[in-house]
Formats: structure tokens, C-alpha cells, sequence
């Protein structure tokens, strides 16, 4: 999706969604021009997905939060890095945002630690991780709070597991590979509907290409919105 076209849908879905996640949009636009146009229209959850050395996770942080001190942005609601890059690796993203928000009335950034992505099955996680998906879920998990990472994400379909170890009841759970039934699975591998996600303990669905990719993105967002409500209710009574 090129530039022009990715701002016209963020346009078009203005108070119809919480915001937007952007990955390859940082790439084409550049980070800090890539959030400040899509503030425009929403939240934004820039997902770079850091994994480095400490010292260079820090410095790309660093290009957000000082766009953030200069008033060049409002300040980013999430940015992700890659769990499996470690706990000193996690910490130093927590730690960038932490030394130079200190003096900032608005709410923190928060870094969200991405566990096993969902485009893997418990065959590659075994080959690439070393281990199933739900364990290495919990290991990076546990990582995440001794990081100091106030989210994570993960697919729905480990949450109700996670909910058995009490000290990552406070994580944030982002859940990607959402699906509507009926919808394309694409190359994910571990998926669930909007109303399973939320059932499951979610607190907020990455919604792409179910909306991005629909006839009319705007309406496809509507549906989504009251399956969600429906989940909400239902969870709640």
C-alpha cells in the first residue's frame, strides 16, 4: 500500500477505530512523518519491532520520543520490540522512554514486547524458538515484566493460558491475527475472530487486511465494532 493510499483509509476510518498500527509505512514515510499524519486520524501504535543490541534499540526510540519533546508529534501510544531480543534488550526501550518523559504531563509510551508472531505454528516455533508456542509465549511474557514492558502481544489463542500465572495480569494483551469468520487466514497461522479475542482477555485487536483489503473498509470496521460490542456484552453478563 503506498503512502497516499494508506492516508486516505486512515481518512476514512477516523472515529470508526481506536488507531493504527503502522510497520512498513515507517520505512516509506519515515517514522516521525509516518506518525505525525496518521495522529490525524487516531492513535497510533508504531510496530518497527526493535530487535538489536541495547544501545541501538535505545537510539531508535530515542527518534520518537524526541519528536515527541520537540512537539513534532504527539506522543506515540505504543511501539513494539521483538522479545525474543532479551530482557536487557527490552529494558533499554523501556528505559529511553522512561529517562526522557520524566518532565512530560502527557500519559507514557508504552513498549510492547511482540512474543511469538502469529504467522508461526507450533512446528516452525519448535524449529525457530526451541520450543512450543505457549511455553515461549510465557517465557518472553515473564521477560517483558522483568523488562519493565507495560504490553504485550500475542495471538488469542494463548491468553486464557497466560491467564494462570498471576504476574502478567497487569500486561496490556495486544492480540494480532484477528479474523472475522469467513475471512482469508492469509499467512497467519494462529488466528481467532474479533469475539473470540475478546472472550479470550484481549485489550486491543490488530485488525489488517480483514479491513484493509475489504470493498468497503469503512463499513467492514462498523461490522467488527458491534461483533466486538456484542463480545464486551456478553463477557460482562
Amino acid at each position: 500500500m503506498s503512502e497516499e493510499e494508506a492516508l486516505k483509509l486512515a481518512k476514512s476510518l477516523k472515529g470508526k477505530v481506536w488507531g493504527f498500527k503502522a510497520n512498513a509505512l515507517l520505512d516509506i514515510m519515515g517514522p516521525v512523518r509516518c506518525i505525525k499524519e496518521l495522529q490525524k486520524y487516531g492513535h497510533v501504535m508504531a510496530d518497527p519491532k526493535l530487535h538489536d543490541i541495547p544501545n541501538t534499540v535505545k537510539n531508535r526510540v530515542n527518534i520518537y520520543i524526541d519528536a515527541e519533546l520537540r512537539n513534532e508529534i504527539k506522543e506515540v501510544d505504543i511501539i513494539t520490540v521483538m522479545a525474543p531480543g532479551g530482557i536487557e534488550m527490552m529494558r533499554s526501550a523501556v528505559d529511553a522512554v522512561k529517562q526522557q518523559s520524566s518532565s512530560r504531563e502527557f500519559p507514557m509510551t508504552k513498549i510492547a514486547a511482540v512474543t511469538v508472531l502469529t504467522s508461526l505454528g507450533e512446528e516452525e516455533c519448535q524449529i525457530n524458538l526451541g520450543g512450543p508456542v505457549k511455553a515461549k509465549v510465557l517465557q518472553y511474557a515473564r521477560n517483558a515484566v522483568l523488562a519493565g514492558c507495560p504490553a504485550i502481544v500475542c495471538s488469542a489463542q494463548e491468553l486464557l493460558f497466560l491467564q494462570q500465572f498471576p504476574e502478567l495480569d497487569d500486561l496490556i494483551k495486544i492480540t494480532p491475527g484477528i479474523r472475522p469468520k469467513g475471512v482469508s487466514e492469509d499467512d497467519q497461522k494462529r488466528v481467532n475472530t474479533p469475539s473470540e479475542a475478546i472472550k479470550n482477555g484481549a485489550d486491543l485487536l490488530v485488525i489488517g487486511r480483514a479491513i484493509t483489503e475489504a470493498e468497503n473498509p469503512a463499513e467492514e470496521a462498523q461490522k467488527i465494532n458491534e461483533e466486538i460490542e456484542q463480545a464486551i456484552e456478553e463477557k460482562e453478563n
